[in-house]
């Protein structure tokens, strides 16, 4: 956000900024312009906004963590203080500064009493975002969030926005954003067959690289849409991970293999967001080692890059194109 609003520059230029990408995707086509873009720029413009207002200071990491915990304590103002205390305490900075209220409250009631053995779900709509809200609570495992990735995928859910975040306690809490083929929310009758087999995957009744052949083909209409892919990795915006942030074209499955793939490599997905803008996709997660350190290595970054790259080609494959 920061590097986005010193390019900016000007309350002027984003201005003309936001009406240029507006027009520019509601020009695509009668459908390409929803509620969820909507939301993503309103997003965009308010937080740059604000930003080009205060000379930045304002979006402080410590400030944005600080009313974070300010807004939970306000919404859980009904709870005993032992148990909120233990909330507002058991989450990471990254956890306060990059998801929304509404999921803090529903992960605050999740975690409350969750067993070690216990996967806890909550599926709701959210109208606002044009998109089914699927979240969940669970003990903390390796590759946990590609299981995730999969048993959406495995139903024919599009990620379109997805968060993860790993507690002071070790618990995993994935929240994503997810439409169905034609990129719409769920109606509320499909959602216990999503519901089914998400519980189905997790609990290692469906394989979900084995479910995925012969299925996942982009409609024709879309083949014609190329995207190039581009990887980096960033070892100086973040004190304590590296981050990766993948570029490329946006297919069915696309998530789950390329978390699988960081998975198979022992590596750790701290945190995870995922923005998918048509047919393109940014997947940035924030990693460590197997020994809790950061990828320094610019052979281990070239190994897993080339790795990755592997993934998206047998996506792309897959899905027919």
């Amino acid at each position: 956000m920061r590097d986005f609003a010193k390019l900016v520059k000007t309350r002027q230029r984003l201005d003309l900024l936001t009406v240029l990408t507006v027009c520019d995707i509601r020009g695509v086509g009668p459908d390409t312009w929803n509620n969820w873009k909507a939301t993503l720029l309103r997003g965009l413009y308010r937080a740059t906004a604000e930003a080009l207002e205060t000379g930045l200071e304002d979006l402080n990491r410590d400030k944005l963590e600080s009313e974070g915990k300010k807004t939970l304590r306000a919404a859980l103002a009904n709870w005993p203080k032992a148990e909120l205390k233990a909330e507002i305490d058991r989450h990471y900075g990254p956890y306060w500064q990059g998801l929304d209220i509404a999921s803090q409250i529903i992960f605050a009631n999740m975690l409350l009493g969750l067993r070690d053995d216990e996967i806890r779900i909550d599926i709701q709509r959210d109208t606002d975002r044009d998109a089914t809200r699927v979240c969940f609570a669970l003990v903390d495992h390796p590759g946990i969030f590609s299981r995730l990735a999969g048993a959406l995928s495995l139903v024919g859910a599009n990620v379109v926005d997805a968060r993860t975040y790993t507690s002071k306690d070790g618990y995993a809490t994935a929240v994503f954003w997810v439409q169905d083929s034609d990129g719409n929310p769920y109606e509320d009758a499909r959602l216990p067959r999503l519901t089914a087999m998400i519980d189905k995957t997790l609990r290692g009744e469906v394989v979900a690289s084995k479910a995925f052949e012969g299925r996942d083909k982009i409609k024709k209409r879309e083949r014609t849409f190329n995207v190039a892919t581009n990887i980096t990795f960033d070892n100086d915006g973040s004190e304590i991970y590296t981050i990766i942030e993948v570029d490329t074209r946006d297919r069915p499955g696309l998530l789950y293999d390329l978390t699988k793939t960081l998975a198979a490599n022992n590596i750790y997905i701290a945190s995870a967001m995922i923005a998918t803008f048509g047919v393109q996709v940014v997947d940035v997660f924030y990693v460590k080692d197997m020994f809790g350190l950061k990828l320094h290595s610019k052979s281990r970054q070239d190994m897993l890059e080339r790795k990755l790259r592997d993934a998206i080609a047998r996506v792309a494959e897959r899905a027919g194109v």
